[in-house]
């Protein structure tokens, strides 16, 4: 993967230069004091053609590992997640697009702790307790310190975590289709429940763009929505989250393109003076998208964590295929 980066900032640009877009990668934020409000995944400017019906499979398996305690808090997440979102759009109109979307989780000890290891020691980054613990267990809890329990979440198999439902509209494209600006619309509608209650709710609004010049593209997404949770965490939530993500692609090609992401979302929690808690997310993530013919899209990505004390998970494996019916 990162063999294709490179190729593309250095071949010529006027071999690629009216190539269609294939990007941005599909990326969402993993951490699990983040996921219990909505998290925003980066997706294209495009909306479905009218009539038109698409569906696409997204899987971002997540390592993370946060361990801390003051007298403020304690946090002990120790598991890898796999997210799994199943799309469906519909171009209901010309520039407008209503869709939905089931979002299914598993939650376990996972088996990649020696992999995130031997990663960790060949950055020459530190390992953050890790090594204290015994590797491939579970553990995903957050208290104030003491006897008021915010988040406990036992492990799951493939298990409903929210649905969601949105529409899109197109606001502006050049003749080429090449630069686009939309607005999209969605709800998020949590289906579980943690020790101390039920989710609630959520509503965001975002405007996504698309700019093409040559060979070059770049994506961008701003917006913000609410978060709600159960009513004994209400005073350790803020009010609302604010969020964007900008990537840059290139063209290597016909059929496939090299993407590199910067994305960014403001801290879910408060009050508790901690970075890996109420500290905002931010993550790197690279990856190459194409296309094998009108009806099949695909992406394939790796997201980390940046800076590394953040509550961001520490790295998310993602891949996404996309199939238009019509």
């Amino acid at each position: 993967m990162a063999a294709l980066i490179v190729a593309a900032l250095c071949s010529p640009g006027s071999l690629h230069a009216q190539q269609p877009s294939f990007g941005p990668l599909s990326s969402e934020e993993g951490s699990p004091v983040s996921r219990i409000s909505y998290t925003p995944m980066m997706e294209s400017a495009d909306v479905v053609p009218v009539g038109a019906v698409t569906s696409d499979v997204w899987l971002g398996l997540s390592n993370m590992f946060e361990h801390d305690s003051a007298s403020t808090h304690f946090v002990f997440v120790d598991m890898e997640r796999l997210i799994t979102a199943a799309t469906v759009r519909w171009g209901v109109a010309e520039g407008f697009e209503v869709g939905g979307r089931l979002t299914l989780e598993t939650r376990s000890g996972g088996f990649l702790d020696p992999f995130v290891t031997w990663y960790h020691e060949l950055l020459g980054a530190g390992h953050a307790n890790r090594d204290r613990f015994p590797e491939e267990a579970y553990r995903y809890v957050l208290t104030d310190g003491g006897q008021t329990t915010f988040i406990e979440v036992a492990p799951q198999s493939l298990a409903l975590e929210d649905v969601r439902l949105f529409a899109k509209w197109r606001a502006l494209a050049s003749a080429d289709a090449r630069s686009v600006l939309s607005l999209r619309a969605v709800t998020r509608i949590p289906a579980r429940e943690n020790m101390v209650g039920s989710e609630r709710t959520d509503v965001g609004l975002m405007a996504l763009g698309r700019l093409g010049v040559g060979a070059w593209y770049l994506h961008g997404m701003l917006g913000a929505s609410t978060v709600r949770a159960a009513q004994p965490i209400r005073p350790a939530l803020r009010d609302k989250s604010i969020f964007f993500t900008l990537a840059v692609e290139r063209s290597l090609g016909s059929r496939v393109a090299a993407i590199f992401q910067y994305q960014f979302m403001s801290p879910t929690l408060q009050g508790f003076d901690d970075r890996e808690l109420d500290w905002p997310l931010s993550n790197i993530i690279f990856g190459v998208a194409g296309r094998w013919n009108d009806r099949w899209s695909w992406d394939v990505s790796f997201q980390e964590d940046m800076p590394a004390d953040a509550p961001a998970v520490d790295f998310t494996l993602g891949a996404r295929i996309s199939h238009r019916w019509r």
